[in-house]
Formats: structure tokens, sequence, C-alpha cells
């Protein structure tokens, strides 16, 4: 037998975790008698085992040697070097690793209970009380490893495995260990330079920004807490789809929501939390420290559910002073009014929550027609999706814009910038790009003056 030790990336002081050489797989069962199959995955099967020395049960995940080279290589040195680091009540814990020419065993603490899938699968859904208690753990283990650098970045019910049957808790409660490290990473820290880009994970648990494919950080460990905890109160995922096309544009566009019938039995404060773990901008997504702190996990359920960050504290008076401006804007005797749909309108017309197509900038003669029109009505704003869905797809074809008592003194050039209706979804809606500044300046210099009426009456012929 010969002792070696594997070296770690991170500055984090590491456990005495033996790492022992043997010749033959044969060599293992004189120290361990293997017992019952507990689960099979992807890269490897684990085992109940008995340590015939102590007569103590652990659990042996048995992995084939992958090639030299290969992704899986890099895997299993991921999963054995962070669990050597990491000494967490809710981590599973690697007591030793042996190494044969075929095969890598690593030893950890049994799980009895199986995982929350198995579990969730059996209960159909879990009780408020049971879901604090395993996101609370789930979320202190979380913390432990981002101070440390370290995301998951696969977290979901299946590698989350439960240390004792329930029924053997003194107090029924649900004891977890977060286990499965081959996808972690172990960063350098917060900044530019440690963001990730490689798409993993679990799709139905996958945050937004890892599917984007534009770079993200710790906070996609967040997204998936959230999925978790949906999934425990409902006993469903949060988005399904039939094609995973479809799965990826909810989980990218889509904000979460509570349709089931077993939602009307879940406190405010649970949904609540359930928005902020959710957002699909990880700018105004909760941390995971955050959510220790959070009302709903500290048991006090009249606490209304406040914004998480400045981030998001920002956003929302934003939106209370646009609304606050729009109903002023609007008069009484018109708010009842809404546009007809042209045929060439999309049909997110008919949602609930309808906005105006923004117009594209017209000229000061384009805003004095020969012949004013009497017969338009005005449109109704909202504070929807269907304006971004219908200006960045185009199709919906502005009406010419109808003066206003502001823009009717002579000499006064009206401002062409639009009110910026923000959609939730969007923060950049009322932006304008570069093609449409381009399309607008074309379109000015492609304006015809009209004559006025007297004119063009005049010039007709007899």
């Amino acid at each position: 037998m010969n002792m070696v030790s594997l070296k770690t990336n991170g500055s984090t002081p590491e456990r005495t975790v033996p790492v022992v050489r043997l010749e033959d797989d044969a060599d293992l069962r004189e120290i361990y008698k293997f017992g019952r199959k507990l689960g099979q995955g992807s890269f490897g099967v684990v085992y109940e085992a008995i340590h015939i020395e102590t007569q103590t049960k652990w659990a042996i995940k048995e992995v084939c040697r992958p090639a030299p080279g290969s992704s899986k290589v890099e895997m299993l040195e991921n999963e054995i070097n962070i669990l050597k680091q990491v000494n967490h009540d809710h981590i599973i814990h690697l007591k030793e690793v042996f190494i044969t020419p075929k095969m890598t065993y690593l030893v950890t603490e049994l799980c009895v209970g199986g995982d929350l899938k198995q579990l969730l699968k059996r209960k159909k859904f879990f009780t408020e009380d049971e879901t604090r208690h395993i996101i609370l753990s789930l979320a202190d283990a979380v913390v432990y490893l981002h101070k440390r650098d370290i995301v998951h970045r696969d977290l979901k019910l299946g590698n989350i495995l439960v240390k004792n049957a329930p029924d053997e808790d003194e107090n029924g409660r649900i004891n977890i260990k977060v286990t499965d490290f081959g996808l972690s990473v172990q960063t350098g820290g917060v900044g530019i330079e440690n963001i990730m880009t490689e798409a993993c994970g679990t799709l139905i648990f996958m945050a937004p920004e890892i599917m984007r494919g534009r770079g993200y950080t710790h906070w996609c460990d967040v997204w998936s807490i959230g999925v978790v905890m949906y999934m425990l109160l409902s006993g469903e995922p949060p988005f399904v789809s039939k094609t995973k096309t479809e799965l990826f544009r909810k989980i990218m566009n889509k904000e979460v929501e509570f349709t089931q019938t077993i939602w009307a039995t879940v406190s405010d404060a649970a949904k609540n939390l359930l928005t902020c773990l959710l957002k699909v901008n990880p700018a105004y997504r909760m941390s995971a420290s955050q959510l220790l702190e959070n009302p709903w996990i500290t048991g006090d359920t009249n606490v209304s559910a406040l914004p998480t960050n400045v981030l998001e504290m920002m956003r929302h008076h934003r939106e209370q002073q646009e609304r606050t401006e729009t109903h002023m804007d609007v008069s009484p005797a018109s708010s009842d009014d809404t546009s007809e749909p042209s045929p060439a309108s999309s049909t997110k017309m008919q949602t609930n929550c309808r906005s105006p197509a923004k117009p594209k900038p017209k000229t000061v003669r384009e805003r004095r027609p020969c012949t004013p029109s009497t017969s338009k009505k005005q449109t109704k704003y909202g504070f929807g999706s269907s304006w971004h869905d219908k200006h960045t797809n185009g199709s919906e074809t502005p009406g010419p814009l109808q003066p206003t008592p502001s823009q009717s003194h002579a000499g006064v050039k009206p401002s062409t910038q639009q009110p910026r209706t923000r959609d939730k979804k969007d923060m950049r809606a009322g932006q304008k790009s570069a093609h449409e500044e381009k399309r607008a300046s074309s379109s000015k210099s492609r304006t015809v003056p009209c004559k006025p009426e007297r004119e063009c009456n005049k010039e007709k012929p007899n």
C-alpha cells in the first residue's frame, strides 16, 4: 500500500484525507465488506459497505478510472480535491480514497435515506416546515462553499442525500447532505477573470445565464436552490415543456408562476421568496446569505418580503414612479379606450397587460398632417411584457402621433424622444439601438414637406 496526496488549487486548508494505492481491487475487499447497491449514475456506482475492523458503516463510490486526457479525469479530480477541503454538517464527508490500476474508490459517510428525488417521489410534496428546514440546510452549505470560492453548478434533488430515514430522527427533521462535486469548480474569487462560461448542469435546474453562454458566477447555485424549493413545495418543476427548445425559452424569459391548486395552501412569504430566488437577471437575484436571513427561513411569516438588494429597491421605486406618471397623463375620459389591433399586430395583444408599441421619431412637419384624423382612440399604457415583445419583433407598425398641447406652440420643436415605459423583464427596453437610429434618420431624410390645405386646393386642376 502506498500513501499519496492529491494537490488542490484553492488556498483553503485541507483536511487529512488518506489516499491509498492498492495493487488489486481484491485488496479493498479485505478492508471493507461490500453490501447492497445504493445507487448508480453515469459516473459510478455507490455501495453500502462495512469497515471490517471497526464494523462501522460507510458508502463507497466505485468509479472506473477514466482514460488519460478525458473530461472525466478532471471531474474526478475536482470532486476529490473539493471534498478534501470542506468540512460542513450538510456536505458529504469524505473519509478516504483508494486507487487501483483500474478503479478509484471514494469512501464517504453513509446516507440511508436515499436522495431528495426519491423521497419527493414517495411523498408527492413537502410541507412548508419540512421545506424550510431543507432549504435552510442547503443554503447554509452553499454559503459555506461560496465563501471558499467553490461553485457547485449541479445542485439538484438527486445530488442532495438524506442522512437518515425521517422516521428514525427524533423530531422527524430531514438531515440532508450535498454531494456529487464532479462539475464543481473553485474560482479565484470575484472579478471578470473568474467568470465561468462553460455550460454544465441539469437542464431543469440550470440557471438562465448559463444557457445564454455570456458568462456566469456563483449566483447560478442560488437559482438551483429556488428550483429545488419550488419542487419540494409543489412536486413539479417551475418550468415544464415537451421540447428542450421550448424549455430553454421559458427558463430564459418567463417569470415563475404559481398556477397549480397546491399553491393556494402555501404562504405568500414562501411564494415571495421564490420570486426572489428565481429572478432571470442574476443582478436582482437574492444571494445565499440573504436567503438565510429571509423571514420565511427564520420563521417569521408575518413580515412582508421587501426588495433584497439596492438594484431591486431602485427598480421597484422607478416602476412606482412610472405608474404614477402614467395615471396622471391619461385623462379619465379616455382611460377605458384601447386601440384596436391591426391585422399586422401580434397576437400577444390579447393578453391582460397591454402596452403601446413605441412609435418611430417624427419630424415637426410629420406631426402636422394636412387632414388631421379624428377617429383615433388613445392607447392605454400598461406595464406587461407585450410592449417589449412587439417592439423587438417589429410586428406592430405604429400610427402617426397626434399633436399634444405642449407641441402646438409655433416655433417650439417638440422632443422626439418618447416616454420610456420599462418592461420588468428588460431594463433596457427604453433605449434605442443603433439600427433604430439609422432607420429614424433615413425616414427623416425621405420626408416630403406637406403643403397647407389652401395651397393644395389651389393646385387642383379645374
